[in-house]
């Protein structure tokens, strides 16, 4: 992939996470109501922890690779770990910017803990 490619990947990829977000709160006055029908309702609600989920799904798939099964085995603690963190912020709270900072943090907390015992050369 050369310069040219990468730069029109950001921009696009900018241009469309702005327009994501631009779009909705543009056309939600004259769209109001059509956006609170119970069903879509449910739907616009479900879309954040979707993100959350899709995002959390693609930076794991990086970390467990069927080609690597020692990687794997090393990695289902912090990774179990860190959904049961997020699983148990979300009962409480239900808040998706709270569920992903301290799901990322508790992973790093494992991962640092884990890099602090173990020993060179095993």
């Amino acid at each position: 992939m050369d310069t040219k490619s990468v730069f029109f990947l950001l921009v696009g990829a900018g241009v469309g996470t702005y327009l994501l977000r631009y779009l909705p709160m543009r056309w939600y006055l004259t769209l109001q109501t059509i956006f609170e029908r119970p069903d879509l309702r449910a739907v616009l609600v479900t879309l954040g922890p979707a993100a959350i989920v899709a995002l959390l799904v693609v930076s794991l798939s990086g970390l467990v690779g069927l080609n690597t099964p020692k990687v794997a085995l090393g990695q289902v603690g912090p990774i179990g770990l860190a959904c049961t963190v997020m699983w148990i912020v979300f009962r409480w709270w239900r808040n998706t910017i709270l569920i992903t900072v301290i799901g990322v943090f508790s992973y790093g907390v494992v991962l640092y803990s884990q890099s602090l015992f173990s020993l060179p050369g095993l």
